[in-house]
């Protein structure tokens, strides 16, 4: 994916003036940034929820930006979205959440969706939740089925907005744990906003910071090794304390992420 020369304003307010970068295809890029920088905004434009004013932006070697909304239909199966507050309904059970787009969008039988449903959830350590309403899940676990969902339909690119936002330090390696796992054994090209710095560095392959005069992309080792003092003082300002040891959300019953046949 890459964006070139892309300017989005809504009204006055300019986002992007002429934004270009680029994210790996197979890798784990991370974009900082503070507060109103257009962090989630780039998501946005990557599904082509809201479309920029000039500049082209490619996903999968398409340029989204021209694209009809029947077009961009196509674009939007290759992406999978793990929603920061976890966006599931919460009406339906954990199964019925992972069920829904599959039945939407898909021929599968009612045995064949089970299968997919138990396939995702055990993949993120929640094979025993099925049952349960959102409302029932601890934060971290909410984020777990949420991400369950996100790569429902195998998706080509993850996108994920603030996946550790308010998760304790425990739950956070969770996540965090999670997503290095399934980029490693299914080769998903994932974009995560995050303003979690121990995490980023740990798991980025590159990042993007939003800086407001001009963004910086680089390495973790990159970054840290700046001496442009916008990249230090964010890096240091942002960044909390250590993280320290605390309990799981739930006891811990060994499991883990099973790569079948590279699926993702």
């Amino acid at each position: 994916m890459r964006f070139e020369t892309v300017r989005m304003a809504f009204g006055e307010r300019i986002v992007f003036e002429s934004l270009s970068c680029g994210f790996a295809r197979g890798k784990i890029s991370v974009i900082l940034g503070g507060s109103g920088s257009g962090k989630s905004t780039i998501l946005k434009l990557i599904g082509g929820l809201v479309r920029p004013q000039a500049g082209a932006i490619f996903v999968d070697g398409d340029d989204v930006v021209p694209l009809s909304e029947r077009r961009m239909y196509e674009v939007r199966r290759k992406l999978g979205m793990m929603f920061q507050a976890g966006a599931l309904l919460d009406s339906l059970s954990v199964f019925d959440n992972l069920a829904f787009p599959l039945r939407e969008h898909t021929k599968l039988s009612e045995a064949e969706i089970a299968a997919e449903v138990h396939e995702c959830l055990t993949a993120v350590g929640m094979s025993n939740v099925g049952d349960l309403l959102p409302g029932q899940l601890s934060g971290g676990m909410l984020k777990r089925a949420a991400l369950a969902r996100a790569i429902i339909r195998k998706p080509a690119v993850l996108l994920c907005d603030e996946p550790f936002s308010g998760l304790d330090p425990a739950s956070t390696k969770r996540i965090e744990q999670l997503l290095v796992r399934m980029n490693r054994d299914f080769g998903v090209t994932m974009l995560v906003v995050s303003h979690h710095i121990p995490s980023t560095m740990r798991m980025a392959n590159r990042i993007l910071l939003l800086l407001p005069h001009a963004p910086i992309e680089g390495s973790p080792n990159e970054l840290r090794a700046s001496a442009d003092p916008r990249v230090t003082s964010f890096l240091t300002e942002e960044a909390g304390p250590a993280d320290a040891a605390e309990e799981p959300d739930e006891p811990p019953a060994g499991r883990a992420l099973h790569a079948k046949g590279g699926r993702w």
